[in-house]
């Protein structure tokens, strides 16, 4: 799967052929973010509640071109050695 952001006149979308979620390029990336969880949703692949996942359960990575606003989705995770070892 893949998003690929098209001219602002075009409706959030989904080409099954492509595989590809399609978004205007003026959303930002919190709507961004929405708008494929909700494409998704509508595709009936359940989302977590935070985040989201395509088809086959890999998280949606936006890449950094969608973050330049400086926005995160996930806060980066401390791995302790405890976590680590414990495989948590």
């Amino acid at each position: 799967m893949s998003i690929r952001f098209v001219p602002s006149s075009a409706r959030p979308a989904f080409d099954a052929d492509a595989r590809t979620i399609l978004i205007p390029d003026t959303a930002s990336y919190t709507d961004t973010m929405i708008l494929v969880r909700a494409i998704l949703a509508e595709l009936l692949v359940e989302q977590p509640p935070f985040g989201a996942v395509c088809w086959c359960g890999t998280p949606v990575d936006l890449g950094p071109e969608a973050d330049a606003g400086g926005l995160s989705l996930i806060p980066q995770q401390k791995m302790s050695e405890v976590v680590v070892r414990h495989g948590a």
